[in-house]
């Protein structure tokens, strides 16, 4: 056995101390180690056997092996040790079978092992299996025992999970920094109302059915209840999915949180069982939360990780309504701390414990487009602005879609007149959720068509100063607008109208209808130039039938038009086309019946019109 003293002129002292420990003696010693380091080589126990032992201010004592405690006998102010050795039946375990007190520290390398009496003061317990650092032994390390341990301070360190095998307390603080602490079925108790009463870097806690962290609230604050799973020996992947639960009153209170790294259909609570104000439970995880003391409400928040998660956006709880089903907990925020969150404010019924993420129905989106349409005008495109990568269900009612019809945007061609309807539900691409459907009304109108003929309908043979009939036949039109093509308009339904001189007219006729559709239509037309078909008989009588000689021209520059009797005498003459003969004499004296001869001297700027021929004249007196 070797012994390192710092302190020359107690080494007496330490050899009885010393005597006593490794060779286990029996019996009552009272041992005062006042600022020593002892180290201890070469057994795989160190046992007190109903020794007492002070344990000083400033005193070190490091163990590689175990230790084993009877009687009443570690009262410890300084630090120990226990860092085991290579033999595995010696794992650097504390062993309590009697009582240990003081506000010292404790560094154990293997389990922790309460079978009587800890009186933990304002000690710091270290479950510490650091490797390279004292000797490690255990990968994982247990808190456990006959008897319930009552921690001041329990802090986490080395490797692998700290599990705790029953209903544990901490104090003051629970440091958890990088380690799993797994309580089984048990519960962990930090009975300290500071919020920062845990505190960690990665670590979280996890558990089994009916585990979890049990939390003493008092101030206004953030209470942290982080909680996990690495897999291992619970359900599903690695994750840490902390809880906050923040009291809005310096009342105390009691909250208990569990987290389940499954679906919770396979706990009883089927996740397809809900009611119809969202669409989807969570189906990675929950957690059982639950108020077991006090009566004031709180901000209750729960973290997830989006990338591997899904986007949620509300909280469920089940069976709030003894329904056997979730039931959405009603309007939720969304937080960043750094995780994404949900927070229900002024949360205050505690019926049952299962909570879930879940994804609220989406909200309507806004359909944008025009205001009305008229049969007939093409493609009506409508949009909405929804959120990247989801897809779309559309319909119409008063036509059809042309094309793609689950984007953001669709083309429309409306083909009933009355009240068009175009709806949409956005589906979000990760929860597949359909959102509230979104209507947009658009009033249709029948298609105006303009169409109109011409009389004379032959519109080919068209002379300057005949009278052209421009007859409407357009559909569903209030409103008429005319171009004759030669710089004359009308707005009259079917107008007349007389060209003045020959050549190419366009027509167009433009509708419109109250409703404001428009169309329009044109036809080209000839007015020619020349010598219509020349009358050979007339009946003047002044009955308005016939009774003039007229000869019908267009575009002449020189006209003279002279008729003859049978004897050769000039009884009438013209030179302008405008001017009929009405069967009288020079002197105004109806003639007899009989045959008349005329000769038409006329030309226009291209052609010569030169005819002669005879008129009958018949009296119709």
């Amino acid at each position: 056995m070797k012994y390192f003293v710092n302190l020359l002129n107690i080494i007496k002292l330490l050899e009885i101390y010393l005597s006593c420990m490794v060779n286990l003696m029996k019996g009552f010693l009272l041992l005062f180690l006042i600022n020593i380091a002892v180290f201890v080589n070469g057994q795989p126990t160190m046992t007190n056997n109903n020794a007492v032992v002070y344990h000083n201010v400033g005193s070190v004592t490091w163990i590689n092996g175990s230790l084993q405690n009877f009687g009443d006998s570690i009262h410890n102010l300084g630090r120990i040790y226990v860092s085991g050795d290579d033999k595995p039946s010696n794992q650097g375990d504390l062993i309590n079978k009697g009582v240990i007190s003081g506000n010292g520290k404790y560094f154990v390398a293997g389990h922790w092992i309460n079978d009587s009496v800890f009186k933990c003061g304002t000690s710091e317990v270290f479950m510490d299996n650091t490797p390279g650092g004292i000797p490690s032994i255990v990968n994982n390390q247990y808190i456990k025992g006959s008897k319930i341990t009552t921690f001041y301070d329990l802090t986490l360190r080395g490797v692998g999970i700290k599990f705790m095998t029953q209903n544990d307390t901490v104090k003051h603080l629970l440091n958890l920094n990088d380690r799993e602490l797994a309580v089984d079925s048990n519960t962990v108790f930090v009975t300290n109302t500071n919020p920062a009463a845990i505190t960690r870097t990665y670590g979280f806690i996890s558990n089994l059915w009916d585990g979890g962290l049990n939390r003493y609230t008092g101030v206004v604050g953030a209470y942290l209840f982080p909680m996990g799973s690495s897999g291992g020996p619970y359900a599903g992947p690695y994750r840490y999915r902390p809880v906050d639960i923040r009291p809005i009153k310096n009342t105390p209170s009691q909250y208990k949180v569990g987290y389940y790294n499954y679906v919770a259909t396979l706990d009883g609570f089927n996740i397809d069982s809900v009611d119809n104000t969202f669409c989807k439970v969570n189906p990675l995880f929950y957690h059982r939360i639950n108020r077991v003391a006090g009566l004031d409400t709180v901000d209750l928040i729960s973290y997830y990780d989006a990338v591997t998660d899904g986007y949620w956006d509300g909280q469920g709880n089940w069976n709030l309504n003894n329904l056997n089903q979730w039931t959405n907990m009603g309007n939720t925020s969304l937080v960043y701390n750094p995780m994404r969150g949900v927070k229900k404010t002024k949360w205050a019924t505690w019926k049952d414990l299962p909570y879930a993420l879940i994804a609220q129905i989406p909200d309507s989106v806004t359909i944008t487009g025009v205001d009305e349409i008229c049969i007939g005008t093409g493609i009506t495109s409508f949009n909405v602005n929804g959120n990247a990568g989801s897809s779309y269900i559309w319909t119409v009612t008063g036509g059809h879609i042309v094309g793609d019809s689950t984007g953001n945007k669709i083309d429309v061609i409306f083909d009933t007149p009355g009240l068009g309807i175009v709806t949409v539900q956005e589906v979000i691409n990760w929860s597949k959720c359909e959102s509230h459907t979104a209507h947009f009304y658009i009033p249709v109108y029948p298609q105006t068509i303009a169409n109109f003929e011409v009389i004379p309908e032959d519109s080919t043979h068209i002379f300057s100063y005949d009278l052209v009939h421009f007859v409407d036949h357009s559909s569903n039109a209030d409103q008429w607008h005319w171009d004759f093509g030669d710089n004359l308009v009308s707005d009259q339904q079917s107008p007349f109208h007389m060209y003045t001189n020959p050549g190419q007219y366009k027509v167009c006729l433009s509708v419109e209808s109250d409703y404001h559709c428009f169309d329009d239509t044109c036809i080209v037309i000839n007015v020619l130039e020349g010598i219509e078909d020349i009358p050979n008989i007339i009946t003047p009588g002044n009955d308005g039938f016939n009774d003039l000689f007229n000869i019908n021209t267009s575009g002449l520059t020189e006209f003279n038009l002279q008729i003859f009797n049978r004897w050769g005498a000039l009884i009438f003459e013209s030179n302008s086309p405008y001017v009929k003969w009405d069967g009288k004499t020079l002197a105004g004296e109806l003639v007899t019946d009989g045959t008349y001869f005329y000769i038409l001297r006329a030309k226009s700027d291209i052609q010569v019109y030169d005819r002669n021929g005879f008129i009958t004249v018949l009296s119709n007196k």
